[in-house]
């Protein structure tokens, strides 16, 4: 009898071995199952990422072609008004007697000195910033002098340049000298 509760203890004992390793199993295949809803969740969450980054990528080229689409217009647009200017340009020219040969920057100042005088259209403080300019003195130094930001110095610049037509700091330099902005020393000495 001996024996056979010796083979009845070594057979319960192999039946709760066996009920662990089917419980590690099952716990094993849970992990399994978890891991792969994980690995599931993590690919469709890469699958919007890239969905995403397609979508952003088609709106970064739609703004792309509409930025070229607004560069063409501008250039387009700046043709226009370079073809405007040289029709203006032409009519003043055949107004100026054929004996005098000038170059359309020198007509365009003339245009501009035949008009009220242009620099009253500015501020004062984008009259002192062309007054500056004609001087020579480079946008670092206005910004210091004027006690602004180089930006708005080249802000300034720009305005000028709109505000009396002009579109280069020479012919600036120009009108500035025609307007008498520029002491009569700094005109010896340039």
């Amino acid at each position: 009898m001996e024996h056979q509760g010796a083979d009845i203890s070594v057979h319960d004992t192999r039946i709760e071995q066996a009920e662990i390793r089917t419980e590690r199993a099952e716990e094993r295949t849970g992990q399994a199952r978890t891991r792969t809803e994980q690995a599931e969740t993590r690919t469709e969450q890469a699958e919007t990422r890239t969905e995403f980054a397609k979508t952003r990528t088609e709106q970064a080229e739609i703004r792309t072609e509409q930025a070229q689409t607004r560069t063409e217009r501008a250039e387009s647009r700046t043709e226009e008004a370079e073809t405007a200017l040289k029709r203006e340009l032409n009519k003043e020219a055949h107004l100026i007697p054929e004996t005098h040969t000038l170059d359309p920057k020198k007509i365009a100042v003339l245009a501009i000195a035949d008009r009220k005088s242009p620099l009253d259209q500015l501020t004062s403080r984008q009259r002192m910033t062309l007054q500056l300019i004609a001087e020579g003195q480079n946008t670092k130094k206005i910004a210091e002098i004027l006690r602004i930001s180089p930006k708005t110095v080249e802000y300034h610049r720009l305005k000028l340049m709109d505000c009396l037509h002009i579109h280069d700091v020479p012919g600036l330099v120009r009108l500035a000298m025609q307007a008498g902005l520029l002491p009569q020393e700094k005109l010896a000495a340039g």
